[in-house]
């Protein structure tokens, strides 16, 4: 066993901020949290300038605003979990919309980079994950009142050592999936299944169909991000605008054109009956159930299926409910239905799974890092 002391570094890295962590190996809650601007610290494309410009000012705040709460920075080991906005590839990312910086976790722990950083030197550890698969990993975290129940029964009928599935909208679809090894600890896979084809469901979806395609110059296909997502719902309502001219509200439709990012907002927030918006969010939202229904079927996920992501929450109740738009749509499988009686599935009330799953993704790394030096110590 080491003589030094474990901390846990996490990173929850977006387009706009990275909120960074430090933890106590026994605990859920941060020591220290501090908020870093990308576009301050990330000016420009060169090697080791995540490290550089963020995860070294960090630690040295952390030292030298809570010398008193740490143990002196020469008696410290840390494990490092980075959730980033990105695909990831050998344990690096690329951040497209920020000069296409690159992040190597394995650079970082190596301290290829930057040379002789007293703070830097202390990692040992840092695993690099996609910002979804850190959501797939706080669904490790859940406790039961974090969640509802979209089957009923769902809570006892989870299975311990069953595969797992993550599907979440916000910005985009989210999709990946948790298997256990021997020891049952879960690993989280990424996955590309929000770019999946979406299947139109009605005449009028064949319509929507139709539109999106002309829309974004596709020729025979349309990613179901293009429809479940925020973006995606504006998307719906456009569509609906352009289908029913006389049915507009000329406040909301001005409100929506005014918008930019928040033309989604919009959208949920005056989904009226009888609104062009509330058909907006139902067709949105049973797309969105139609998609975690087909994860279900693919993946038998018996440990559980979490419809997670920013949408989720904040429209509960298009989602729980047999009756919902979410649920019947989820629940609409034809002959294979009743595989959907052995699937556990909940919709997610949390926000905050990117931090627990890179914190949960930190510790599965620190017991790792002690099983390899266990093992390397009995070698020799």
């Amino acid at each position: 066993m080491s003589s030094l002391t474990p901390y846990l570094l996490t990173a929850d890295v977006g387009g706009t901020n990275s909120r960074m962590g430090l933890y106590s190996i026994d605990s859920t809650e941060p020591l220290v949290v501090k908020y870093y601007r990308n576009e301050d610290c990330l000016t420009q494309k060169e090697d080791g300038i995540f490290e550089k410009n963020v995860i070294a000012p960090f630690l040295r705040h952390c030292w030298e605003s809570n010398a008193s709460a740490l143990k002196p920075l020469e008696e410290v080991e840390i494990i490092g979990c980075l959730a980033i906005a990105g695909p990831v590839r050998s344990n690096a990312v690329w951040m497209s919309n920020l000069h296409n910086i690159e992040i190597d976790g394995t650079a970082i722990a190596n301290h290829s980079h930057v040379k002789n950083d007293p703070y830097l030197e202390r990692i040992q550890v840092c695993k690099i994950i996609n910002d979804f698969v850190a959501q797939g990993y706080g669904c490790l975290t859940l406790k039961p009142a974090e969640m509802v129940e979209l089957k009923p029964g769902s809570l006892d009928k989870m299975d311990s050592q069953g595969p797992k599935v993550c599907v979440g909208a916000g910005t985009g679809l989210g999709e990946c999936f948790l298997t256990p090894d021997s020891q049952g600890r879960y690993s989280c896979f990424p996955s590309e299944g929000g770019h999946v084809e979406w299947a139109p469901r009605n005449a009028l979806e064949i319509e929507l169909w139709n539109y999106l395609r002309n829309k974004f110059s596709y020729r025979s296909r349309l990613s179901v991000e293009r429809v479940v997502s925020g973006p995606g719902l504006a998307n719906v309502y456009e569509f609906l605008a352009f289908k029913f001219p006389d049915r507009i509200d000329p406040k909301v439709h001005a409100e929506f054109e005014k918008e930019t990012d928040m033309k989604a907002k919009v959208v949920a927030v005056n989904s009226k009956e009888g609104s062009l918006c509330l058909q907006a969010m139902e067709i949105m939202m049973g797309a969105y159930g139609s998609e975690a229904g087909s994860s279900a079927i693919k993946f038998i996920p018996t440990g559980g299926l979490f419809v997670t992501g920013g949408l989720t929450p904040k429209n509960i109740k298009f989602i729980e409910g047999q009756d919902s738009p979410f649920m019947k749509a989820y629940n609409d499988k034809g002959r294979v239905k009743p595989i959907l009686d052995y699937v556990p599935a909940f919709a997610v009330l949390t926000e905050d799974l990117g931090v627990r799953g890179a914190h949960k993704c930190a510790v599965l790394e620190y017991e790792t890092y002690l099983v390899a030096a266990d093992l390397k110590r009995k070698r020799g």
